[in-house]
């Protein structure tokens, strides 16, 4: 019975995409569609960015916010489950403590309390930031590395001269 239920809601999820989806034989390239749309309202688009338009700080700072928000949930998930596995030891290793995502065997019902909300979302904060300071790090040796072998290349380059 499940798997006719779960084959029934797969087919009806799909069948949109089948009924409207874009047909790539009838359909014109994007490139023919943006020249159409140029040629029509030339004033209307945006012209491309500069690559000099927005300084460095701004593109690493972006990054940073992004690397951060972005790593935020699985922080959660991990702080939370790293502070179950610690309960449970430290009850050793009652069933009662025992992590939900083990089998949680104890009360299914225990709900976190304010205080442990606080510390899970700022441990999570922490270990996002964490994330973010690292990719950072990572990102700012990476461009050091190419800036030096783009300098080795001009001097290798000019000495050929």
């Amino acid at each position: 019975m499940r798997r006719t239920l779960a084959l029934l809601l797969i087919l009806l999820l799909s069948l949109p995409a089948g009924l409207f989806g874009a047909d790539t034989k009838s359909s014109s390239s994007s490139k023919d569609k943006d020249n159409e749309l140029e040629d029509v309202y030339p004033d209307l688009l945006p012209e491309p960015y500069d690559p000099d338009e927005y300084p460095a700080w701004t593109k690493k700072t972006r990054r940073f916010v992004v690397v951060f928000v972005g790593s935020y949930p699985l922080s959660v998930f991990f702080t939370k489950l790293g502070m179950d596995l610690y309960d449970w030891g430290y009850h050793d290793f009652s069933s009662e403590y025992s992590p939900a995502i083990l089998g949680g065997g104890g009360d299914k019902s225990r709900k976190m309390t304010t205080k442990e909300i606080k510390k899970v979302t700022i441990a999570a904060l922490a270990v996002s930031g964490c994330v973010a300071v690292a990719d950072f790090i990572i990102q700012e040796i990476k461009e050091n590395k190419r800036a030096k072998a783009a300098k080795a290349a001009e001097k290798k380059w000019k000495k050929s001269k």
